[in-house]
């Protein structure tokens, strides 16, 4: 029993790590009781020496207790310990041999006291824990210039620095095996609280607590381990670059920290009742708080862990002893509050840009005079690192405001395409306008991973897309729209004074006609406009050649089919196309051009595409022919408007004047558009152009032979003549006189097959009977009958019969 006993209250934890640190009264000889006896392990003090610090933590973590009570008995914080009643302190740089000269001066302060070793005590390098009693519960704040002013009794040099801590916790006693164990106590009056308070001139002020000799270096050399926060990457550094410790408690923490009279270095925390604890080192880079109950007491803070102590230290309460700091939930708060703050994320945003793009050179792009925070501050980042989110709105936000890409990505509505305006970062050797092609692709994927972090193929994908579709342009609108008519008519006369056409109504018209619906292609896409001029004149007198000058650089002459997605992709971007050399398509292949000219619009899948796409027609066509029967088909030129040309001498040069009256050309073309200009031919000039049409048509050898049979008479019962006996009344064999002749009011393909062409019945193909049918169509007083009538030795056919006419 001891004579000096009293009730205390003390936390206990199952190890250093333990998150709650529940309150336990008892007596203080219960205390000693549980010191007395050590738990001793297996391994002998030499080998426990030649551990690894982690391992010897380990073993002589058996718990511990704080002598006090923690606040709510939760975690064990520097500020969270509501009173203590007893003093505990670590002497760890005790001489050798001098484990009794420090009893001796323990039992010499005349106050109850017990006295315990660690698990790495030896008579050469002792190591011991003291327990002193105090007579009343101290507060954390008068605690630590009671500890400091004990120890210096003892000797504070022999103290650990972080021993004066009111948070401080003590280990349960374990030893070595082959240890030798120190416990002793003395049995006193409890250390008085007051009594070593009444020590100082002023207790409150920390400058005049006793310190750990070396303990200024200690805090210099533990910053130097740190390393300059400002040298950091990530949000720690642009934090730290940004604010530093006089700037953070101006802004974040104000009237938390006073200076002492006026230092520039040393402040008082004023949430507590000690002064001028809290000193700055290294201009604003670091500060160390001594103070007990300051959030930051105990520990080397840079700028953000000042403001992360301060603010966000309680969300760290139930988050495991062993989490590293950038996974805390602090820290994660922290790195909000960081990335939200305008200054900071400015900084990020400069700094990553900067640090991105030092590769890359442009002139233009310096030029800009936005800096890269200036339009960054619109991405949507990370709310912990300050990492552009991975999102299509933030790529398009990039590709719209990066100076290396700004305005650089636009669409080209004409031809379907996207267009490079300038030097693309991952394209430097290609300076000026050119097409997006497929690299672009792949380089724009890859300037969004190297540069912002962003992936994503699709969404790198729409954002072009929609940054295109923000940058669009029409260059035939353009240009178009831009031209002012002089009002001198020049576009009726095209043909006829570049090329010799005969000047007349039906050229002129043409002429009018044809470049009016270039415009109107242009300027409405897809309107409706199924015809195609063809030119028909020698070589060498400029036909393509004014094709091409008035298409300008939306010309081509390179479409030779007429079918499939080939054909609809090759018309992109085309204004004016030239079919050349009519003559050479066979019929099928003019029925092909034909059913191509009465589309307005366009579907087909692109390449790699993933849609169907629609393009309303933008070009219009022309032919052109050396040979003046180029229509095929007897019945189906009702699409092309043939034009003679090198009728008459030409006035004007393709090659010398065109150039400078193209804009004036055009000028009217558009006037006449806007004024409403007709894009299909009637009345007189209907009538001319299918005159024309029929001029130019090719005339199959059989058709004057079969027009001629048709307007042959015959016997009244021609019907039931066998083939034997027609072939000799055409012949002249039948003599008979009294034989009645009639028109004939019907005929079939088989009939002329075999009597006027002299053809055997059997070797008739469905090409030749599709050739006397369209010749025998072409016939206005003839008709196609509904159904097949019975034409007598050929049986019922599929015939024509005779129609009366004007």
């Amino acid at each position: 029993m001891l004579q000096y006993d009293r009730q205390i209250t003390i936390s206990t934890g199952n190890s250093r790590n333990a998150t709650r640190w529940p309150a336990q009264t008892l007596y203080l000889s219960d205390l000693y009781d549980k010191l007395r006896t050590p738990l001793r392990g297996t391994e002998t003090l030499d080998v426990y020496l030649k551990m690894s610090k982690a391992q010897q933590d380990s073993l002589k973590d058996v718990g511990g207790f704080v002598g006090g009570i923690v606040h709510g008995g939760g975690r064990r914080k520097g500020n969270a310990i509501d009173g203590r009643d007893i003093l505990t302190l670590d002497l760890d740089h005790i001489p050798a041999g001098g484990t009794n000269d420090v009893l001796r001066r323990v039992d010499g302060l005349g106050c109850g006291y017990a006295v315990y070793s660690t698990r790495k005590h030896s008579p050469d390098a002792p190591r011991l824990r003291i327990i002193l009693p105090l007579d009343r519960t101290v507060t954390a704040d008068e605690y630590e210039p009671i500890a400091r002013m004990t120890a210096n009794l003892i000797g504070i040099g022999m103290c650990d620095p972080s021993t004066f801590e009111a948070s401080r916790l003590m280990y349960w006693p374990s030893c070595c095996c082959d240890s030798q164990y120190v416990f002793t106590y003395g049995d006193k009056p409890f250390l008085s609280a007051d009594g070593m308070l009444a020590l100082y001139p002023d207790w409150h002020d920390i400058n005049a607590w006793p310190q750990v000799p070396g303990v200024q270096d200690t805090h210099k050399r533990l910053a130097a381990k740190q390393g300059d926060p400002t040298q950091k990457s990530g949000v720690v550094g642009a934090f730290c670059r940004t604010y530093n410790i006089y700037d953070v408690m101006e802004k974040f923490l104000p009237g938390i920290y006073e200076p002492v009279d006026n230092s520039s270095e040393r402040y008082t925390y004023t949430g507590g009742s000690t002064t001028g604890g809290a000193i700055v080192y290294d201009n604003g880079t670091f500060l160390y708080s001594h103070h007990a109950t300051d959030p930051a007491g105990g520990k080397l803070c840079n700028a953000f862990d000042l403001v992360r102590y301060h603010l966000f230290s309680d969300k760290d309460d139930d988050a495991k002893p062993d989490t590293p700091t950038n996974r805390l939930p602090s820290y994660t708060a922290m790195c909000e509050l960081a990335v939200a703050d305008a200054a900071v994320a400015a900084l990020l945003n400069k700094e990553r840009y900067e640090n991105a793009t030092k590769d890359f050179t442009n002139d233009s792009a310096s030029a800009e005079n936005e800096t890269p925070e200036d339009w960054m501050k619109l991405l949507q980042v990370s709310p912990q690192t300050g990492v552009p989110a991975k999102t299509t709105d933030n790529i398009l936000i990039i590709l719209e405001n990066d100076p290396l890409l700004k305005g650089r990505i636009q669409y080209d509505e004409f031809a379907k395409r996207g267009i490079v305006a300038d030097t693309l970062p991952w394209d430097l050797s290609h300076p000026g306008r050119r097409t997006w092609n497929d690299n672009d692709d792949k380089g724009a994927r890859w300037y969004m991973e190297k540069i912002y972090g962003i992936t994503g193929k699709d969404k790198v994908t729409d954002a072009l897309g929609l940054c295109g579709n923000n940058h669009s342009f029409n260059e035939v609108k353009d240009y178009l729209n831009s031209l002012q008519w002089d009002g001198v008519p020049r576009l009726d006369r095209l043909f006829i004074d570049y090329l010799g056409a005969a000047d007349t109504e039906y050229v002129r018209a043409v002429t009018r006609k044809s470049f009016t619906a270039a415009v109107a292609r242009a300027l409405n896409p897809g309107c409706k406009y199924d015809t195609m001029p063809i030119l028909t004149g020698p070589q060498g007198i400029g036909k393509s050649t004014l094709l091409n000058k008035m298409g300008r650089k939306w010309f081509t002459d390179g479409l030779k089919t007429f079918e499939g997605k080939e054909a609809c992709e090759l018309i992109q971007g085309v204004w004016i196309v030239e079919i050349g050399e009519l003559e050479a398509f066979n019929k099928s292949e003019v029925g092909r051009i034909k059913q191509f000219l009465s589309q307005r619009v366009d579907r087909f899948r692109a390449a790699y595409g993933r849609h169907v796409q629609e393009c309303p027609r933008c070009c219009v066509f022309f032919g052109t022919s050396n040979n003046g029967e180029y229509l095929r088909d007897p019945t189906g030129g009702r699409r092309f408007w043939p034009v003679d040309l090198a009728i008459t001498q030409p006035t004007k040069s393709v090659f010398k004047d065109l150039d400078n009256e193209l804009d004036q050309l055009w000028a009217e073309a558009v006037t006449r558009w806007k004024l409403g200009e007709p894009l299909y031919l009637s009345g007189e000039l209907e009538k001319a152009a299918k005159e024309e049409q029929e001029s130019h048509r090719e005339h199959s050898t059989r058709e004057g032979i079969i027009i001629d049979f048709l307007e042959q008479k015959v016997p009244e019962d021609w019907d039931s003549w066998d083939l034997q006996r027609r072939l000799m009344f055409w012949n002249g064999g039948e003599k008979n006189p009294e034989l009645k002749l009639v028109e004939r009011r019907k005929v079939c393909a088989l009939e002329i097959w075999c009597e006027a062409l002299g053809n055997d019945i059997r070797a008739i193909k469905n090409s030749d009977s599709a050739e006397i049918n369209a010749i025998i169509a072409m016939r206005k007083d003839w008709k196609r009958m509904k159904s097949p009538g019975k034409f007598g030795y050929c049986k019922a056919q599929r015939g024509f019969e005779k129609v009366a006419t004007n």
